[in-house]
């Protein structure tokens, strides 16, 4: 009996059974088509969240939470039944991972031809467009050193310096900041990531050759003097058509991810059980 192959392969299942059975915790089962996440899963996202931001999570983000943990669940047990485990000591997301990697390679193309590619770089003009770049001075004026005085200061600075030639020295007119007084062409983006929302779109509207603001900032008030604005170029696709050809592949094998995960989630119900703990510590504090 002990030479019998059938022998060998119920034993050898009844390990690897048992095995992937507990890989997901006690009781569960890994090829079971149902998905449940508990109130305690929902309460751990959220208290996860509640660490790192310093905030409790909205219900859109939440949802975005519960979803993932959707995704990596249906991944995960596609990867156990795959034998994608076997080897490797691994964890339930790098299973994910090993899933995605494995289906991805099947699902799309990566020689398209110059017209997919054309289409692609026509449907994306702003990915092949050198961004504006600018030429600034400016002044802050801060409302954390001058409080409400902050924006008539700025105003009046700015009527002393209406008959300004140049921007040079009206620095000394406003407060220290560790920002430097003055830019040379740097592009709207990086002013946007420096200043704030909004403020690259207001310097590409004034005039140049002046003085004009104020304009906030997450700094404060800038008075800004625009020397120069050069506008936003299209590259032409032959300069650009490398990268076209990577952006369009990785859209494609995001595609192609997303439609075998949706896919293999039809195989599925899907269990948020509610989320008691959160809904009584509310009703607790209120």
């Amino acid at each position: 009996m002990l030479r019998e192959p059938l022998l060998h392969f119920v034993v050898l299942g009844s390990l690897i059974f048992g095995f992937l059975a507990d890989a997901e915790g006690p009781g569960a089962a890994v090829f079971e088509g149902r998905i449940v996440i508990s109130s305690a899963d929902v309460d751990r996202l959220a208290l996860a969240w509640t660490q790192r931001r310093q905030r409790p999570p909205t219900e859109d983000e939440l949802d975005s939470m519960i979803s993932e943990a959707v995704r990596e669940r249906v991944l995960y047990r596609e990867a156990l039944a795959l034998g994608l485990d076997r080897d490797d000591v691994v964890i339930r997301r790098h299973l994910r991972q090993k899933y995605e990697f494995v289906t991805q390679d099947l699902a799309y193309d990566t020689d398209p031809d110059d017209a997919t590619l054309r289409a692609y770089y026509s449907a994306h003009p702003d990915r092949y467009t050198k961004p504006p770049r600018l030429s600034f001075n400016h002044i802050l004026f801060s409302p954390d050193r001058r409080g409400e005085k902050a924006l008539a200061d700025a105003k009046m600075a700015l009527q002393d310096l209406q008959t300004a030639a140049e921007p040079q020295r009206a620095d000394l007119l406003g407060d220290p900041t560790s920002l430097p007084a003055g830019f040379d062409g740097i592009s709207d983006r990086e002013v946007e990531a420096m200043f704030g929302p909004g403020f690259a779109a207001a310097l590409l509207e004034l005039q140049q050759g002046r003085w004009t603001g104020p304009i906030p900032s997450g700094y404060g008030l800038h008075l800004v003097w625009l020397s120069e604005k050069i506008p936003g170029e299209r590259l032409a696709f032959e300069e650009v058509h490398q990268r076209v050809k990577d952006d369009w592949v990785y859209d494609q094998r995001v595609n192609a991810n997303e439609a075998v995960y949706q896919k293999l989630l039809e195989r599925y119900e899907v269990v948020v059980e509610p989320l008691f703990a959160i809904a009584a510590t509310e009703e607790g504090g209120s």
